[in-house]
Parts: C-alpha cells; sequence; structure tokens
C-alpha cells in the first residue's frame, strides 16, 4: 500500500506560525499557485490521484487553487488554519479551529470533508481529546501522527490503526517512519525525500508493505524564495535537493502504484486492525 499525500502550506510556513508571525505573512512572496500547478500537471501526467491536507489560511487566500485541486479529482483534507499544534491550542481553540476551516473548505468544493491532519503529524497521548472532536464534525480518517509515537500504554504502528480513547474510535494512517542507529526518519517524502539517493528511497519503499509519502508544495519548486524572517537552517532546508523530487518521484511512480488516503483506507478491513488505546 503506497499513499501519496501533499500538506498544502506555502515555503515560509516553517515548522509552526511561531517562526514567522502570521501578521508578516502576506508581506512574503506567495508560491502556492505555482507550486501547485506543478504538482498537478505531474500528477495528472502520471494518471495519480492523491489527498491535499489544506491550511485554512491557505484556502481562504487561494481559493481558486483550492477548487483547481478538487476539480482535478483529488481528495481534500484539512490541516489546521495557521498550523497551529493540537497540544497548544487545547480543545477548545483547536474545536473552533477546525469548524472554521471545515466551513471554508465545505463552501469551496462543495462537499463534506471527512479527512484531518494535524501540523506536523503532532498527535500523541496528550492530543487523544481531539478523537471526539473530530467526530463531532465529520471527520471519519486521520493522518495525523507518526509511528512510534507514544498511545497510553502502547506506541504508534507503522501501519494503519484504530485510536480508541472513552469508546470513541478514529481510524489513524500514520506516517511511518524507520529506525537506524536510534534514530527515527522518514523516507517516504519531503526533506529525507529530496536528500537520499533514489537507491536507498526505493529499497526503503519496496521493503515495507505500507508506505505514507507526504510533500509540501515547496519540495516541487527549485526557486523557493529566502527571507530574513527565517533561521538560516530554514532556509537552506528549503532548497536543498528540491529538483530531484519530480524525477525521484516519477521513477517510484514507475515500479510502485500510489493511491489517495481515502481510497487507501476503503481497501481496508477494519476488524483486523490493530486497536490502539489512549
Amino acid at each position: 500500500m503506497n499513499i501519496l499525500s501533499f500538506d498544502i502550506e506555502d515555503w515560509y510556513m516553517s515548522y509552526t506560525s511561531s517562526q514567522i508571525p502570521v501578521a508578516n505573512w502576506h508581506s512574503l512572496e506567495s508560491r502556492i499557485a505555482f507550486d501547485l500547478n506543478i504538482i498537478l500537471d505531474f500528477l495528472e501526467s502520471h494518471n495519480t490521484k492523491a489527498t491535499f491536507y489544506i491550511m485554512g489560511w491557505v484556502a481562504e487566500n487561494h481559493s481558486q487553487t483550492v477548487k483547481k485541486i478538487a476539480t482535478a479529482g483529488h481528495e481534500i483534507g484539512y490541516h489546521s488554519w495557521y498550523h497551529e499544534l493540537p497540544a497548544d491550542q487545547g480543545p477548545v481553540a483547536f474545536e473552533a479551529d477546525l469548524v472554521r476551516g471545515l466551513a471554508l473548505l465545505e463552501d469551496l468544493i462543495g462537499a463534506k470533508v471527512q479527512q484531518y491532519r494535524a501540523p506536523r503529524f503532532s498527535f500523541d497521548h496528550n492530543t487523544a481529546w481531539a478523537i471526539p472532536v473530530l467526530l463531532k464534525h465529520g471527520i471519519t480518517l486521520s493522518s495525523s501522527m507518526m509511528s512510534g509515537r507514544l498511545l497510553g500504554d502502547a506506541k504508534s504502528p507503522a501501519s494503519p490503526f484504530i485510536w480508541t480513547c472513552q469508546d470513541h474510535q478514529i481510524l489513524e494512517m500514520p506516517l511511518n517512519r524507520v529506525t537506524t542507529l536510534g534514530t527515527k526518519w522518514v523516507y517516504s517524502g519531503s526533506g529525507f525525500f529530496r536528500l537520499f539517493p533514489f537507491q536507498l528511497i526505493q529499497r526503503m519503499y519496496a521493503s515495507s508493505s505500507y508506505n505514507m509519502a507526504y510533500f509540501h508544495p515547496r519540495d516541487f519548486d527549485p526557486d523557493v524564495p529566502t527571507t530574513k524572517l527565517l533561521p538560516f537552517y530554514r532556509n537552506i532546508m528549503n532548497r536543498l535537493g528540491n529538483a530531484t523530487t519530480i524525477p525521484k518521484l516519477s521513477q517510484l511512480m514507475q515500479q510502485f502504484t500510489f493511491t489517495a488516503v481515502g481510497e487507501a483506507a476503503a481497501t481496508l478491513d477494519k476488524d483486523k486492525l490493530q486497536i490502539i488505546k489512549c
């Protein structure tokens, strides 16, 4: 099972919104429309559908781009309004954020949004309170966690599972990681995908029956701007290896079939999935 997903945030929306205050976002060059055209053309040329997790701020300021993604037949999920971590927001602010973002996206695409991804795949045992909130507002599928995260007495597996807390259950499609010399790292997309040689990425994909590929628009942009508002290392990381993303992903698509998150989830026998309690 090889899954293709995108977190739709602009190049300067790094980590959390704390690195560059939201008030400064409008002063920076946006690359969203340009980068999304590259991605959508690439996917069309490979006859591949993906899931796009869209930030509310991006949807508000690039509504036509959101509509273009939906019109192309890709799945739409929500990715927070300002890329704030749920653990930092707390239940009340998280729910207000979720309601606001879902209302906007559903108005733009004319369909119910049922998928959610937490910024930085940050769900863990401290955010189990989010399960009933997501379910309350129609989210039935989450891709919000990295494998190996602490969940009560267990750790999140590197494959789909049912996350449950106080009789509330949600299907989680995690970001799988591998451990090398005690370090957990992600080979399936974004920064490591750009940095590592194709042969290593290919070998890792072939060795796993479940791969959650995830990218950002900047991963496909060889001309990402720089700004003094970001730390020096972030300016470097935003641009390093970007020209290799399309060639590497094209080679992978010649060997592996990729599908959207929801489409992959629909093939699962949920009665056979591991249940992890909070």
